[in-house]
């Protein structure tokens, strides 16, 4: 009621005053009430309420060598920067022929001396010199070698040997074993170790007489076998991962020949051997 009475007094003065007509007024007085209608609705609802903003969403870790994820921004907010890491693992990656940090299985694979599981085949070259000039100044030596341990290998020994002394010849054929046991290292690649030794032998003997004397004329052969034991120790060298050479002496000695031959000790054995591993 008080609007209507304000309105038409309004109306009232503004037609004596100003000379506008009755239609002119009565707009104005709709206009100004459509105005205060609007201004209660406002003061009745409040202030606006805040348009709700979704929280960005939260990038998978990237895994190795793969590029920094791209994390879509809300309207208005700045774009996230990846960090110096991802930046660099991504670089790294995208590179061609870039360098990977090498496992443990593969960097003991590259270490050059014994490691356990390491097998290969050697080839050894010697000689034997035994009491009384009997001896083999040669002697050739196959082995099929493995690594039970860091510090142990077993061996598998073929050989074949042959000498002359005086009228005597000697022809010998071995089969055996040996034990290696590295005890130290003298550097970065160099190591020693201690060997020992069993083989069985097949000996083959034969003297040439003096033809001139009947009794002592002619060639006399025979077929002689025996057990030889041997123990020393020498120094093995890697050249590369699977490659190796070694020098050694042992000292050794015979059991028990076949045919009257005896028993006896004192034999040395150099070699220079040379194995190539598999793995």
């Amino acid at each position: 009621m008080r609007i209507f009475f304000v309105a038409l007094l309004v109306l009232v003065t503004g037609c004596a005053g100003q000379g506008k007509t009755a239609q002119q007024r009565l707009a104005e007085i709709k206009t100004y009430r459509r105005h205060q209608e609007i201004e209660q609705q406002k003061k009745a609802a409040g202030p606006p309420a805040k348009a709700a903003v979704a929280p960005a969403p939260v990038a998978p870790p990237a895994g190795p060598g793969a590029p920094p994820a791209v994390v879509p921004s809300t309207p208005g907010a700045p774009a996230a920067q990846p960090s110096a890491s991802a930046a660099a693992t991504a670089a790294t990656a995208g590179r061609p022929g870039a360098p990977t940090a090498p496992t443990t299985a593969a960097a003991a694979q590259e270490r050059r001396g014994p490691r356990a599981g390491l097998t290969g085949f050697g080839v050894t070259l010697g000689g034997a010199t035994a009491p009384a000039g009997r001896g083999i100044p040669v002697t050739s030596t196959l082995s099929l070698r493995g690594f039970v341990s860091d510090a142990v290998s077993l061996a598998g020994v073929a050989g074949a040997g042959i000498g002359v002394a005086g009228d005597d010849t000697e022809l010998r054929l071995t089969l055996g074993g040996e034990v290696v046991a590295f005890f130290g290292d003298l550097g970065e690649n160099m190591h020693a170790f201690f060997v020992g030794e069993v083989a069985y032998n097949r000996l083959s003997l034969s003297t040439s007489r003096d033809e001139e004397d009947p009794s002592t004329g002619g060639t006399a052969a025979s077929d002689v076998s025996a057990v030889s034991l041997g123990a020393g120790g020498g120094l093995e060298y890697w050249l590369a991962p699977r490659l190796s050479v070694n020098a050694r002496m042992m000292v050794g000695g015979v059991l028990g020949v076949e045919g009257g031959q005896g028993t006896f000790f004192g034999t040395f054995r150099p070699g220079l051997g040379v194995t190539l591993f598999a793995n």
